[in-house]
């Protein structure tokens, strides 16, 4: 955990490194108690990373949190071309719990799902079906891997899943 990103003085946010070794981080507000407002920030430090990453490669893809989640059940979090997301921000623990899953599948309709989760002090991880990194594979929602936020930037990036949106 770090204080600021590359000398930057940062006032009432602690910023979490999305994984080891790279310079992305996510910040949070040190005064937020709720989990609910814990997870509407980590939902929007999301798509802050995700709007920035479509930007730097060119991507004409904008993406924002989905409000309509907390009106209706079934809804992701985030959605972009052709995958469904749901972020889940804990104080503790090691591994995504299977409900978290199950709640993204059953709101991915065609879509690829894909969890974005982290507990304080960790990195930032995402579980993703094995299909959608390697489509040599089954199309099924219940085999999965789970990668680090940047690797699956990557995934999006070098898999071509905007190629047709790239300007």
């Amino acid at each position: 955990m770090e204080e600021g990103v590359q000398g930057e003085n940062v006032v009432g946010e602690i910023r979490y490194p999305l994984s080891a070794g790279k310079s992305t981080y996510f910040a949070y507000n040190r005064a937020m108690v709720s989990s609910r407002n814990k997870g509407a920030s980590f939902e929007r430090s999301v798509v802050r990373s995700l709007n920035d990453f479509f930007c730097e490669n060119g991507i004409d893809v904008q993406c924002k949190r989905n409000l309509d989640q907390y009106q209706a059940n079934n809804l992701c979090d985030i959605e972009i071309p052709g995958w469904a997301l749901e972020c889940k921000a804990y104080k503790s623990g090691w591994w995504y719990a299977e409900p978290w899953w199950e709640q993204v599948k059953e709101a991915c309709g065609d879509r690829i799902p894909a969890l974005i989760w982290k507990f304080n002090n960790k990195p930032v991880r995402v579980t993703l079906p094995i299909h959608a990194i390697n489509h040599g594979f089954p199309k099924d929602n219940d085999k999965v891997v789970v990668v680090t936020f940047d690797q699956w930037l990557d995934i999006l990036l070098n898999n071509k899943y905007f190629e047709s949106e790239a300007a």
